[in-house]
């Protein structure tokens, strides 16, 4: 058996995104949203929404002893040593995290929705599957592989995922990186690779990334290719939020409607 590999080396950006405004026309959002795969909004959700999810989040990171000691809580600055065990620690902790109403509620926020209903022109069905990312630094062996995530959804290809770093995100810390227009490829063949998922794809199409500040947010089709930048900091924890919204009277696979991981 082949073991299971990046399929690259890293994602290294060609660009950046192009921003959009909530002050622009529905159907101008729609219409780049069909040819780019993706939106970039600065500053969309509650600040004070996002911070009260980092806090809940660290607090379980603490709880468990990740945490350096003698820090601060919102800082997120890891114990260094050894890295979690995913299947045990990692895991344990994650279903915890998923439970949070901090992290629920964040997913049918205001802001979110009312973006959704303009850009879907219909009722939105939010995803219970509400899915969450921590990153060690440097532990490059874990960094999410491009993929796409209607490999893993299903359903409806017209399902949208929001990305949300939770606080400022540089790229120095990892975060979303994506193809433009790859989207247009279609769906897929996937290999086994390393990271969270576990299946990986590659299609044409610039590498467009940011340096993410708390209350941004990147939203993509589900055969837009998108993968992580690697976690370069020193000591710093870099988490995110992934949340799925589509219209209600789509298709929608009977695993998106039940909590990751189990």
């Amino acid at each position: 058996m082949v073991p299971a590999a990046r399929l690259l080396d890293e994602i290294r950006l060609d660009g950046l995104y192009t921003e959009s405004r909530l002050d622009e026309s529905d159907a101008a959002l729609r219409a780049r949203l069909r040819e780019d795969g993706y939106l970039f909004f600065r500053g969309l959700v509650d600040a004070t929404r996002l911070m009260r999810v980092r806090r809940d989040i660290l607090q379980l990171c603490r709880d468990a002893g990740w945490l350096a000691e003698a820090t601060s809580l919102m800082e997120g600055i890891f114990r260094g040593g050894a890295f979690p065990d995913y299947s045990t620690e990692y895991m344990t902790l994650y279903r915890e995290l998923i439970n949070l109403p901090s992290f629920n509620d964040c997913s049918r926020a205001p802001e979110l929705v009312a973006l959704f209903t303009r850009l879907l022109d219909g009722e939105v069905l939010v995803h219970p599957r509400n899915i969450a990312r921590i990153s060690f630094p440097r532990h490059f062996e874990f960094t999410t592989q491009p993929h796409q995530d209607f490999f893993y959804i299903h359903g409806t290809p017209d399902t949208y995922t929001t990305w949300i770093p939770v606080g400022d995100c540089p790229r120095e810390l990892g975060g979303l990186a994506l193809q433009e227009g790859s989207h247009h490829s279609g769906p897929l063949t996937h290999v086994a690779t390393i990271g969270a998922g576990g299946n990986g794809a590659l299609a044409e199409g610039r590498w467009l990334g940011a340096d993410y500040r708390a209350g941004d947010i990147v939203l993509f089709h589900s055969y837009t290719v998108h993968g992580a930048l690697d976690n370069h900091t020193p000591d710093l924890l870099r988490m995110s939020l992934d949340y799925r919204y589509q219209r209600a009277d789509q298709p929608v696979d009977p695993s998106s409607l039940r909590p990751h991981g189990g």
